[in-house]
């Protein structure tokens, strides 16, 4: 009997099927140093980081955060369901879903450091830029459409995105969720979300941090049982000129993309996926020990605690001008790596991912990828994520890094 068991269970892992759908990148999209500069910003709101830091030698301030500004894009199953990411130039990542019936399409970026979903709404005003240039969800398109009466806002830079929430079905990947509760957005603020390839985003942190305490959408795929395991997981391809993005995982481990096994860490506080890192080194000097860490697939920078932030960009040879640090290019390739240590696995960054090449026009400019926006914790977004696959199991309150195949 146990092995006929044994062999059904084999037959089911071997048919389970896996479902991929093709993103593609905005083409027009160039990453510069303003982008960069506004990718700080936006980290800085989301993690309500509004303060500027100083920091003080002797009475003498030393180092001035400086002031960006506001205008910025801003035990596994394998029964699960798979679907590919869009990479525009290594700024964010994003898929394809559908709302109401007959479904709408939105491309929205999939972000573990928010909880909510939205998408702009045909009742936004016609000068509304942001709204305008991307799809807009029609309710009255919808036959199972359901209004619930509320507003709801979310703080963005000096303004907010801002409409009404709504129900209906969200389909991702074929997943229909019923009674989804979204955002219907009429109004984005400033030029935050024009000419970016995304329409809204859709949240993957924990309910604790949603706006309204919305359920999430992902919690309602398991709840509704469309995925066997509460677990989903990211490879994020860091080829700047990729169609193919990578691949979000739903469901379960898509073991294909892994190499070895899964490092687990405990999540150590429910909202964002935050979790403890043991060590953070380079060449043999331990820059954080003991620290707190979250993984963010919404940005594409590494933010570290003010004075590590300064005492790393010092050991790479930065120099600080205009508030960012430079390196001579020419130094790059013989910089030692980062080392990560996560659940007693070292996990490492070499300077080709962790230092940033810029080409404008005929000058060419390298950076450091590290920044600090004022936590006191690491914020490791897809300049670390890009380089493994993570899992976020929210059944075992869990995060998991693995290297990749």
């Amino acid at each position: 009997m146990l092995k006929w068991l044994v062999l059904l269970t084999i037959l089911a892992l071997v048919s389970a099927e896996i479902h991929r759908i093709k993103i593609h990148k905005n083409q027009n999209h160039k990453n510069t140093r303003q982008h960069r500069k506004q990718a700080i910003q936006a980290l800085k709101q989301k993690y309500h980081q509004q303060d500027v830091v100083i920091i003080y030698d002797d009475g003498v301030p030393i180092y001035v955060q400086p002031d960006y500004g506001y205008d910025y894009p801003s035990q596994p199953s394998d029964d699960y369901t798979s679907e590919e990411l869009g990479n525009s130039m290594n700024m964010y990542y994003y898929g394809l879903i559908g709302i109401g019936t007959p479904e709408q399409y939105f491309k929205v970026v999939f972000d573990t450091g928010s909880a909510n979903l939205w998408v702009p709404s045909s009742q936004c005003l016609s000068t509304d830029v942001a709204c305008q240039q991307h799809n807009q969800y029609n309710s009255s398109a919808s036959s199972t459409f359901v209004s619930s009466g509320q507003n709801f806002s979310i703080q963005y830079g000096t303004g907010s995105v801002s409409g009404y929430l709504a129900m209906d079905t969200v389909t991702i990947n074929g997943l229909a969720i019923a009674n989804q509760t979204f955002g219907e957005a009429v109004s984005q603020p400033g030029a935050s979300f024009t000419d970016v390839a995304f329409d809204g985003i859709l949240g993957m942190g924990y309910q604790q941090i949603a706006e309204d305490n919305v359920v999430p959408p992902f919690y309602n795929l398991y709840e509704e049982g469309l995925i066997d395991e509460p677990v989903f997981g990211f490879y994020l391809a860091r080829n700047g000129s990729a169609v193919e993005g990578g691949q979000l995982t739903l469901g379960g481990t898509d073991q294909n993309l892994i190499a070895g096994e899964m490092t687990y860490t405990p999540v150590t506080q429910q909202g964002y996926w935050q979790f403890s890192v043991n060590n953070i080194t380079w060449n043999g000097t331990v820059i954080s020990s003991g620290c707190q860490a979250i993984a963010d697939t919404g940005t594409s920078l590494i933010a570290a605690p003010s004075a590590a932030y300064i005492q790393l960009n010092n050991l790479i040879g930065g120099v600080l001008i205009q508030g960012e640090y430079y390196v001579p290019c020419s130094t790059v390739s013989s910089l030692p790596v980062l080392t990560i240590n996560i659940g007693g696995t070292n996990f490492y960054l070499p300077p080709s991912v962790y230092i940033q090449t810029y080409t404008e026009g005929n000058y060419t400019t390298c950076m450091s990828t590290f920044t600090d926006i004022g936590t006191g914790f690491w914020i490791l977004g897809d300049v670390f994520l890009g380089q493994y696959y993570s899992e976020f199991d929210f059944g075992q309150n869990r995060v998991g890094f693995a290297t990749l195949a």
